[in-house]
């Protein structure tokens, strides 16, 4: 995960690191931080080489992960990362791992119990 010790993405970084969940805007965290949302995006794209969705976006990946491991349902971990139905999370785990989260489960934790 590209990380930086910029002092505008510092915060942010630290706060999305430990609370992966957090859903605050990129215009939330420009009001927070006194500056622009386009001063921070363009922070992002030139300090982590990618833009805050995309870093979020994969930052939430990999707590998946971590929640795939413990044992949680494709549905829980869904709902535990914000989304409203699982769909759109097994869309963001394809296009980060090429397999569905059920596939990578399988293949990488398979003595994980599955919850009844």
């Amino acid at each position: 995960m590209p990380s930086s010790n910029d002092k505008l993405l510092q915060p942010i970084l630290h706060t999305l690191e430990h609370q992966p969940t957090n859903e605050k805007s990129l215009k939330e965290w420009a009001d927070e931080l006194h500056t622009t949302e386009r001063t921070l995006a363009r922070h992002c794209q030139d300090k982590l080489g990618m833009s805050f969705t995309e870093w979020r976006q994969r930052r939430k990946f990999l707590y998946s992960l971590h929640l795939l491991r413990k044992g949680l349902s494709v549905k829980e971990i869904a709902l535990t990362l914000g989304y409203h139905q699982a769909s759109p999370f097994i869309s963001l785990f394809k296009r980060h791992a090429a397999c569905t989260p059920e596939q990578y489960r399988q293949r990488f934790y398979p003595r994980t119990e599955q919850p009844q």
